[in-house]
């Protein structure tokens, strides 16, 4: 099994969630340290900053949910799929994340507390 992490549209209660990730294993809620959490309009993207962390969840999913995954992120072009450590209850974990591949303004940035990502931040 591959653990992803997942910090937008993915999320439970957000868009993506039922066609992507109905009857996969959720493992919690989870911290991606090292990496920001910007709006990008209608979905949001993380990229490096090591003084930074995300709130997002973890999951358990299956190679073809992965496949399904790299499409929807567009993997290589919109999203880079990275391996990365994940904090699931105070234990590090490897889990896959997608880091976004393009520009950000540095407005657009959403603290922690202001996490986790909500639908309704779309296009703020």
């Amino acid at each position: 099994m591959i653990r992803v992490f997942v910090y937008g549209t993915l999320m439970r209660n957000c868009c993506n969630h039922e066609p992507y990730l109905r009857g996969q294993k959720y493992l919690g809620q989870a911290v991606l340290p090292g990496y920001a959490l910007y709006n990008l309009g209608s979905y949001p993207g993380v990229v490096p900053d090591s003084a930074e962390k995300v709130l997002g969840e973890l999951y358990e999913i299956d190679s073809s949910v992965l496949e399904d995954l790299d499409d929807l992120e567009d993997n290589g072009y919109l999203y880079i799929r990275r391996s990365a450590k994940v904090l699931l209850n105070e234990e590090v974990v490897d889990a896959e994340v997608y880091v976004w591949n393009g520009r950000i303004r540095a407005e657009d940035k959403i603290s922690f507390d202001d996490q986790p990502w909500k639908d309704d931040l779309a296009f703020r």
